[in-house]
């Protein structure tokens, strides 16, 4: 939730008070939409002050770090537009900065649960294959809880709609769990690998997987994986999505997205982009901006080299920030 606290309007001419009014209640909408899932309640304090000129403060206390913006004119009205208009910025950057924190200690987290499992993981895999089924440990279950998140997102990017992916996603989820079984051997793989592992059968059970728009008979009930007090929190970054300042550094760029698009319909237009590209391209794309894989760890998964992988991503870079440039005009 986030409240707006003005001090000081009294300090403000008459002539002004409407359109300032006018220009708060629009930001407190936008803020309440970008921040509706922040594990934070937030207050941003908007205070002004008049000398010669109109000092405008705009202020608000994030998870890491507090952001504060001043901006002079004699007209209060353009000192707050513009104040906004920095404090919108500064905001926008230290999400994303918060993002990629949280997605890299979500991915160092994992790495570190399956190397304490390790052992136990090896004698859990004996039994599978001697069963000829998983065996659906809790530490598989942590593991598989990422995969489900990534395979939701692929199997919308390949075209599948909402009502076949809550359908066919418990099959596909056991399929991979069950290879992850089979393939896994501790004489070649390490615990750092067994993420890329488990991203790597993904794929090559999407590129196999033919949608029957049958109902699922997978025995994996996603609604049940338990929860770990341990991992990082799951909060405003949770939901995957795409940020633009990952795709380009034009700060004029930027700006002129965030007041065009709202961040759904930044995500719904880099989503079609990346359904352009082939099925190699869109799991590097997925892998690089929402799991901070670096190009090691997706040559694992896709089988592409690095410099490829590389080239794809600079390319989709320039590819979406040409898009949004073009919708701008």
């Amino acid at each position: 939730m986030v409240t707006l606290e003005i001090r000081n309007l009294n300090e403000v001419e008459e002539v002004y008070l409407g359109e300032i009014r006018k220009i708060i209640k629009h930001k407190k909408d936008y803020y309440d939409n970008l921040f509706k899932k922040y594990s934070k309640d937030l207050i941003i304090e908007i205070e002004f002050n008049k000398e010669k000129l109109y000092r405008v403060n705009i202020s608000v206390n994030l998870l890491s770090k507090t952001i504060s913006v001043t901006e002079l004119d004699r007209d209060p009205v353009e000192a707050l537009r513009r104040a906004f208009a920095e404090f919108k910025k500064a905001v926008k950057r230290q999400i994303a900065l918060e993002r990629k924190d949280y997605l890299y200690k979500r991915k160092r987290y994992r790495q570190q649960k399956w190397k304490e499992y390790f052992e136990i993981l090896e004698e859990d895999v004996e039994e599978s294959v001697r069963e000829d089924k998983p065996k659906y440990s809790r530490k598989v279950k942590n593991a598989m809880k990422s995969v489900q998140k990534y395979l939701k997102k692929r199997l919308k990017e390949l075209g599948f709609t909402k009502k076949q992916i809550k359908a066919q996603m418990p099959g596909i989820l056991e399929l991979i769990e069950k290879k992850f079984y089979k393939v896994f051997d501790p004489k070649i793989h390490k615990p750092e690998n067994l993420d890329a592992l488990l991203f790597k059968i993904t794929e090559e059970i999407l590129e196999k997987y033919r949608n029957t728009l049958a109902e699922a008979e997978g025995t994996v009930d996603i609604t049940e994986f338990e929860a770990d007090s341990e991992a990082p929190k799951e909060e405003i970054y949770e939901p995957e999505m795409y940020f633009l300042e990952d795709f380009s550094e034009d700060e004029r760029l930027i700006e002129q997205v965030a007041d065009a698009f709202t961040q759904e319909e930044i995500d719904e237009k880099i989503e079609k982009l990346v359904a352009q590209l082939d099925k190699k391209e869109q799991a590097a794309v997925h892998l690089h901006f929402l799991e901070q894989f670096d190009n090691e760890e997706i040559a694992d998964v896709t089988g592409m080299k690095e410099d490829e992988i590389e080239a794809a991503i600079d390319k989709f870079k320039k590819q979406v920030a040409e898009s949004f440039e073009k919708d701008l005009k």
